[in-house]
């Protein structure tokens, strides 16, 4: 009893230290606003362009198909709205599925700059376990990200309701709810991996700014995959992104891509439109497609977690030397203590 009873103590113990820097990390955090506001802004932009630019040349392009087919004269407002509510579907998974990683990424910076700065040894030098330093900056990191993420979801959210394109259930809002938080576990995992090698914020920033841009057609977020090369959509299967921005889509488009083989007007021009409906199912298709092999949303999740165990490894064996690297002076100077 007396040997569970000071396992138990101890273990309380290392949580309240977590908990206490944890804490730390996140007060420092919000206290600049800068880093803050433009943490949130990320997402945010590429939401703005896709609305202002990329939005009315996508629609234009299905515009043209519709106005191609012979003998169906003007399209159904009702129909056109079906279709559009599709297409704002799709990008909207992808900026949230974006946003997971760029957001955590940008979190770093506080990893980095108690790095470049010297506190992480500074901690190390109190009695507390490396493992227990290590959690409280991946909890920080997990807490900021999956928060902005939800609010960028809100925000999705009223913007395909001012367009009258919110097409999901309940159990459809919070099952999306639950894959924002998947995806941000993994995505804190790649981060907080990748950002342990990073010993100073300029670098951290270039970074930022690099992966920012390149995210989204890594993972194919921004036009379905018949629209891309097959070199491309190859490469894409391989980053764990791609399988949290198609769980999304599953949630989003379901519905919708049901709703619209169900229009009367698609009932009632069927014969005209068939191949229209066809491509718009193959292109905007939920499923990823692996050398031939069809990955649906029960074996993407299984992916995700998949790649979150390898990071998680990755962490373990990795990230430990790289926060607590002395230089050899200081490590000679800390032994002989």
């Amino acid at each position: 009893m007396g040997k569970v009873k000071a396992f138990w103590q101890k273990t309380v113990q290392q949580l309240l230290i977590l908990e206490a820097l944890t804490r730390r990390h996140l007060m420092v955090f919000f206290k600049n606003w800068i880093t803050v506001i433009f943490t949130l802004m990320v997402p945010l932009i590429i939401l703005a362009v896709y609305i202002l630019f990329l939005r009315n040349m996508e629609l234009s392009q299905i515009d043209n198909a519709l106005n191609s087919i012979e003998g169906l004269g003007a399209p159904d407002k009702d129909f056109l709205h079906q279709v559009y509510a599709i297409v704002d579907s799709w990008m909207i998974s992808g900026v949230l599925a974006v946003s997971c990683i760029t957001v955590s990424l940008n979190t770093c910076y506080i990893l980095v700059r108690d790095k470049e700065s010297g506190i992480n040894k500074d901690f190390l030098s109190s009695p507390i376990p490396q493992k227990t330093i290590m959690a409280s900056y991946f909890f920080f990191n997990t807490l900021v990200t999956f928060s902005i993420n939800l609010i960028v979801y809100f925000i999705c959210l009223i913007y395909l309701v001012a367009y009258g394109a919110l097409m999901i259930s309940v159990s459809d809002f919070f099952a999306i709810i639950g894959i924002l938080l998947l995806s941000t576990l993994n995505a804190s995992l790649l981060t907080f991996f990748i950002c342990s090698f990073i010993k100073k914020e300029s670098v951290l920033s270039s970074i930022v700014a690099i992966g920012s841009a390149a995210i989204g057609f890594l993972i194919g977020a921004y036009l379905p995959p018949n629209m891309l090369p097959d070199e491309v959509n190859s490469l894409t299967t391989f980053f764990p992104g791609t399988y949290s921005a198609s769980l999304l889509r599953n949630y989003f488009m379901s519905t919708p891509l049901e709703k619209l083989v169900e229009q009367p007007y698609v009932l009632e021009h069927q014969k005209v439109l068939q191949d229209f409906i066809d491509n718009i199912q193959n292109d905007f298709d939920l499923n990823i497609d692996f050398f031939g092999h069809t990955v649906t949303p029960g074996v993407m999740a299984l992916v995700i977690l998949a790649f979150s165990g390898i990071f998680l490894v990755l962490n373990l064996i990795f990230t430990s030397r790289n926060l607590f690297r002395f230089p050899k002076k200081q490590r000679k100077l800390k032994q002989s203590h």
